[in-house]
């Protein structure tokens, strides 16, 4: 026969072990969520740079490129840049006519071995700051740096 006594003990066990199991979930459930947002962030910066080397590789002229369009066309899907209406797709990025915010990726574009047949767009998004959930991510992994090539197809 169980007492009233051995049940109290039972009820503390049953909250002690479900608070340990908790904090290993919360502890999953964050890494989870890092890994996602992490997975998102990246993709998006490697399609928005893949779209502006695929931009700029196509508008421009022989020997040179815009490289505020090309970076507009990368933050905004516009190279006229907020001329438009438009917004900015991804945040935690320099708008490419405005002054430079202190944590802040920038962008670059330039056109390598310019009026050859070997002409190549390089568009680089440079030290894009990532927020993690988890306090126990590496500072390493806190900035990213994408680049994206594409060959110059003007002017052949």
């Amino acid at each position: 026969m169980i007492t009233a006594k051995s049940r109290n003990h039972r009820s503390g066990q049953a909250l002690i072990e479900s608070s340990l199991i908790l904090l290993i979930f919360l502890q999953i459930l964050i890494g989870i969520m890092d890994f996602g947002q992490f997975l998102y962030f990246h993709q998006s910066l490697s399609e928005r740079t893949r779209a502006a080397a695929r931009y700029a590789s196509v508008h421009g002229s022989s020997t040179a490129i815009n490289s505020t369009n090309v970076a507009n066309f990368l933050l905004y899907n516009d190279s006229a840049g907020t001329a438009n209406g438009a917004t900015a797709l991804l945040p935690n990025i320099d708008d490419p006519s405005g002054s430079h915010v202190a944590g802040n990726a920038t962008i670059t574009a330039t056109l390598l071995d310019a009026a050859t047949d070997d002409a190549r767009v390089n568009v680089t998004v440079s030290s894009y700051p990532f927020n993690f959930f988890s306090p126990f991510m590496s500072k390493l992994t806190w900035y990213r740096t994408v680049t994206a090539s594409a060959p110059y197809e003007v002017g052949r």
